[in-house]
């Protein structure tokens, strides 16, 4: 009688990739500015974080990591003048975060300073100078003025990650939706509000979004409407995006049955 030896590990490896079922949802709101108060943000490979300084005098530099330090992609974004079409002005080049829009009409007025942008410097706990205008056309200014932005995140190579949104307002209230989509798949829908004015005028924030995917996905879209139409009063900055690459499959689930069979009878 002949004898087949079937290990453990080539049983392990025939295990299902994606099983796990894709998810959206929204995190935390971190408030990093009132009263129009200059905060930091930092994408330096390695150091990328931000700080609270904007509200809190006494705030230590670099004190909330994205993920681990080193992003997967961003787009910061700006715009000329009112009416003016919201433009790049730092790009991680992953190609994942395309310039997001806003209507012509809800675009109002320049940009503005609101926060140091590094992004080809290390900031050294946010103490050298900042380099977050780096002479793009249109984009003189940080924040976008737009009472309603919207935009495409590429999340099809990745098995989770999170989506940092960083944006402010004159007049607290606002909504943030997220809509992730995949052919075949049903969408689905997160969001995050701030419904009524707080004691203040001109907070900051950055909301933060988490996703797994496992593949069954493309793209996040997201929506940001400023209940007060008036662009002047809403501030847009861009999109932060951490992800991590959906695993390779291993040789034995590349092979499937029909290669598990081969591998038996090379054993005979």
């Amino acid at each position: 009688m002949q004898k087949y030896l079937l290990t453990l590990p080539a049983v392990v490896c025939l295990t299902a990739v994606g099983a796990n079922a894709a998810s959206l949802t929204f995190e935390a709101r971190e408030l990093v500015s009132e009263n129009n108060s200059n905060f930091n943000i930092s994408v330096f490979d390695g150091a990328a974080s931000y700080d609270d300084s904007g509200r809190d005098a006494n705030a230590v530099g670099l004190a909330n990591t994205f993920g681990d330090g080193t992003v997967t992609d961003y787009n910061f974004i700006g715009n000329s003048g009112t009416g003016s079409a919201l433009t790049t002005y730092a790009d991680g080049g992953a190609g994942l975060i395309a310039t997001p829009t806003a209507p012509a009409a809800n675009v109002h007025g320049n940009g503005e300073d609101w926060a140091n942008v590094w992004t080809v410097s290390d900031p050294v706990g946010f103490t050298s100078a900042r380099n977050h205008n780096p002479g793009v056309a249109g984009a003189a200014n940080t924040f976008a003025r737009a009472a309603e932005v919207n935009g495409t995140i590429d999340i099809s190579g990745l098995a989770l990650g999170q989506i940092y949104i960083p944006h402010g307002t004159y007049v607290n209230n606002w909504t943030l939706t997220l809509t992730m989509s995949g052919a075949g798949q049903a969408d689905i829908v997160s969001s995050e509000t701030q419904g009524a004015n707080g004691p203040g005028r001109n907070f900051g924030w950055i909301t933060e979004f988490n996703f797994t995917n496992e593949g069954q996905y493309d793209t996040v879209a997201y929506n940001w409407t400023h209940a007060d139409r008036d662009g002047s009063r809403a501030r847009f900055m861009g999109v932060i995006l951490d992800g991590t690459a959906i695993p390779e499959p291993s040789a034995i689930a590349l092979l499937g049955l029909g290669g598990l069979g081969f591998l038996l009878r090379r054993r005979r």
